[in-house]
């Protein structure tokens, strides 16, 4: 591919089987193609592989059988890393940071300006806690930072796993304004129970446990 060749937003499973333990696979045979923009909504029972799924996008968990591609490129390989923002449930944090501190952290890890994420901070109503320790934080205002550390750079692929979950109106308004735009030029992989009112989803997956209907 030449260096300066656009990247097409694109995520491709074919015949992937994963799971934790050797005998107990999770997903069995799952070929899942994403190759244009949008958002793209997974859904399902606990257990039925919607987070399994956010690993494999990460490149943290490796098929035993398949594969697993971000825009053309094996999702375990070490250029996947700059075509991927991935956020899961649990936030990660060190206690004693601000949440500027956080978000310049996140910034330079992944090589961006850290002068980007002051809208955002913004808009998602975290201006007046910006110089507070992560420690002082509410639930819904440690998702916000941990959805706005994750999602720094701009990225092709984004997977995110239940970011309105304790989340107050003014962060739901300003994600699903974010989720909305980033699904014109994005592959969005959002794993949620719920659609709140606005969203324009583009494509839904139904996971369960022994099968998956698309």
């Amino acid at each position: 591919m030449p260096a300066h060749a656009p990247i097409e937003a694109s995520i491709e499973l074919d015949g992937v089987m994963a799971g934790y333990r050797q005998d107990a696979p999770i997903l069995h045979g799952l070929s899942l193609s994403m190759n244009a923009p949008g958002l793209y909504r997974v859904a399902g029972s606990n257990g039925s592989g919607k987070s399994t799924l956010l690993e494999l996008l990460s490149g943290f968990l490796q098929p035993w059988q398949g594969s697993v591609r971000l825009c053309g490129v094996d999702a375990a390989s070490p250029q996947a890393r700059r075509l991927r923002s991935v956020c899961r449930t649990t936030p990660a944090v060190y206690p004693s940071m601000t949440v500027q501190d956080h978000l310049t952290f996140a910034a330079r890890s992944r090589r961006t300006d850290p002068k980007a994420s002051r809208d955002r901070v913004e808009k998602y109503g975290l201006h007046d806690w910006s110089e507070q320790p992560a420690a002082s934080l509410s639930t819904g205002n440690l998702r916000k930072l941990w959805l706005l550390m994750c999602t720094v750079a701009d990225t092709p692929v984004v997977a995110i796993d239940e970011p309105f979950n304790g989340m107050d109106a003014q962060g739901i308004e300003a994600l699903i304004g974010e989720l909305n735009e980033w699904a014109g030029s994005k592959v969005i992989v959002l794993v949620s129970h719920t659609v709140p009112e606005g969203l324009s989803l583009d494509h839904s997956f139904i996971f369960r446990r022994a099968e998956m209907d698309i």
